[in-house]
């Protein structure tokens, strides 16, 4: 049977890349077939590459039924049993003659597999297809590749500010570390890049730190005199500078090491990024990701150096992942 994605939750690229790689998990887990629907505003980073494409147009040309299955699952179903139940009862018994069609955020995060399959829950290792086919559609869509550090290793950091950064209009931004889009202060992200720095020695890594405009001045200060250090100041998500985006996006997959900040842009940047070393804080978003390719850290930013120096057993990317 066939399924395909809308997108009609709104958000911006991160946002959206949720819903994309969120709608593609659970078509893996419901052993459905994808079926690719244009959408524009995804093309730069591969989504639906090399799959079949049926306009909307030729949907009830092709098929018998069209059966749509709504969200929002905001945060994914982290319980196994709950998810079969779910999915029982959202998807009526239906047949090859049907497209299913997956929209206003309906996710099950790719992470949120990986106990899954270790407690022998399903069969496929979901999150290592997600990431292998998100790696390379993006690598083969850009002719990008795996290569060893760079000299001097690069480091992108991302550090969310924007208009995201008001307390008073998102508190829970500010709650806990647990939290999506959670606001890290300055400390936490130097105390990564010191931890870096003794991995592989103060001069041997250069560091190019992004943010957006409004909101960017702490990051200004406390970073722009550092050695080994370039801050990136963007344009504001508002400006809708898709290039600019597209841009950054490149430079996140391509870094020897990404730390990523809680922001769904630079989360979703973890799942292309195989064979890279990824550093991040496991929250509501982005949890139990397999050493030694991702490095978590504490609440304060210190993390496994070990870890990070450990080296990944580079596989070689399949001629095709479809």
């Amino acid at each position: 049977m066939d399924f395909t994605i809308e997108f009609t939750s709104g958000g911006n690229h991160g946002h959206q890349l949720k819903d994309a790689l969120g709608g593609m998990t659970i078509g893996r887990l419901l052993h459905l077939n994808y079926v690719h629907t244009p959408y524009s505003y995804l093309d730069y980073f591969a989504f639906g590459y090399r799959y079949p494409v049926v306009e909307k147009s030729e949907r009830l040309a092709k098929y018998k039924k069209v059966v749509r299955v709504e969200g929002p699952l905001w945060c994914g179903i982290d319980d196994y049993e709950e998810l079969v139940d779910y999915f029982q009862k959202a998807i009526p018994e239906t047949d090859n003659n049907t497209l299913v069609v997956f929209e206003n955020a309906l996710r099950i995060h790719p992470f949120q597999t990986i106990p899954w399959y270790q407690a022998g829950l399903i069969e496929q290792d979901v999150f290592s297809e997600i990431q292998q086919e998100a790696s390379q559609s993006f690598n083969d869509l850009h002719g990008l590749q795996i290569n060893a550090y760079k000299s001097p290793i690069e480091v992108a950091v991302h550090i969310n500010r924007g208009t995201d950064y008001d307390k008073e209009k998102f508190p829970h931004h500010f709650s806990t570390p647990y939290a999506v889009r959670y606001m890290f202060d300055m400390d936490y992200y130097e105390n990564i890049i010191l931890h870096i720095e003794k991995a592989y020695g103060v001069g041997n890594v250069h560091f190019n730190i992004y943010t957006e405009r409004e909101n960017s001045e702490d990051i200004v200060k406390r970073f722009s005199k550092r050695a080994h250090t370039q801050v990136h100041i963007g344009s504001d998500r508002e400006e809708k500078n898709y290039n600019q985006i597209h841009t950054i996006f490149r430079a996140f997959v391509e870094a020897d090491i990404l730390v990523c900040s809680n922001s769904s842009f630079s989360v979703m940047c973890a799942y292309f990024r195989k064979d890279r070393k990824t550093v991040y804080h496991p929250h509501l978003q982005l949890r139990y990701l397999p050493e030694p390719n991702y490095v978590k850290t504490d609440d304060a930013g210190n993390l496994d150096i070990d870890v990070l120096r450990q080296e990944i057993n580079v596989e070689p990317f399949l001629v095709s992942a479809i």
